[in-house]
């Protein structure tokens, strides 16, 4: 529950990059509802930032956080830190139809990976999902999705009782 809120958050994300952004630049969702800046967290917890200071959530977190709005916030969370691994690697194209920088990369993969996945998927299958979206197009990236993932708890050692519902995670 709340992969959804999480993938609408990303896809607002990644859309509005614009070259020079960076992964420690601050990003609300939904400020203006708020009359916040676009550096406030405004309809989230916390703004998007891949600095564990400026955004802490991880895997652990989907237990506290409000369903769906707030464990979609862990998932686009651990995407965005995805996206800028892969931007650092492939580096930004503003083309999102026929671009091949990173931000390209990880749109590809995340559209192939919700072909992949089964109905109600876990994070832990998402995740898998994308790794399997990876491979079927030549691989190349499973580094940066391991990294990615591991550094908001979702690392291979991760449990997360194979159902959807679980609050009950081990990070890893």
């Amino acid at each position: 529950e709340g992969m959804g809120e999480g993938w609408s958050d990303l896809f607002t994300l990644v859309l509005t990059a614009e070259p020079g952004d960076e992964g420690s630049d601050s990003r609300g969702m939904g400020t203006f509802v708020l009359q916040e800046l676009p550096t406030g967290a405004g309809i989230r917890s916390h703004p998007y930032d891949t600095n564990l200071a400026d955004n802490p959530l991880t895997f652990a977190d989907i237990a506290t956080q409000s369903r769906p709005h707030g464990v979609g916030e862990v998932w686009a969370m651990t995407l965005w830190e995805l996206h800028w691994l892969l931007v650092g690697a492939y580096g930004f194209d503003p083309d999102l139809i026929s671009g091949t920088g990173g931000n390209n990369h990880l749109l590809q993969l995340v559209i192939d990976a919700l072909k992949l996945q089964p109905c109600e998927p876990t994070f832990l299958e998402g995740r898998d999902a994308i790794l399997l979206a990876d491979q079927a197009a030549g691989g190349g990236q499973e580094c940066f999705i391991w990294t990615a993932f591991a550094k908001r708890g979702m690392g291979a050692g991760a449990s997360d009782g194979g159902v959807e519902s679980s609050l009950s995670v081990t990070e890893d």
